[in-house]
């Protein structure tokens, strides 16, 4: 599968280890993995939204923390989370599951 990585600047976790993470993810689960864009505002949408999806199967996230709110995932494309090693539509349940128990404690 070829991912396109995506991190964000303003998480605790330097880019750089983002990046190595992502990476790892990709290399350990036998997909190609293109240069992440980095997001500068973390929660924000403008990099997201500037994704050239016909050239990619999918994302590839540092964390599912990271995937902006309302974010639109294009029919047939998977999101993959590296940190947590979910992948969206796959783990979709558990995913939002996740992200309304964060939005509950904030």
């Amino acid at each position: 599968m070829n991912l396109k990585g995506y991190v964000a600047v303003g998480s605790p976790v330097p880019v750089s280890v983002q990046n190595m993470v992502v990476r790892d993810y990709c290399a350990r689960n036998g997909h190609s993995y293109s240069l992440s864009d980095v997001e500068f505002v973390f929660g924000g949408s403008a990099m997201w939204e500037g994704i050239d999806w016909a050239k990619f199967d999918g994302v590839c996230v540092y964390s599912l923390w990271q995937i902006p709110n309302g974010a639109m995932l294009p029919e047939g494309k998977e999101v993959h989370f590296a940190l947590e090693n979910y992948v969206l539509p796959r783990d979709e349940e558990m995913v939002r599951t996740l992200r309304q128990l964060r939005e509950a404690i904030k």
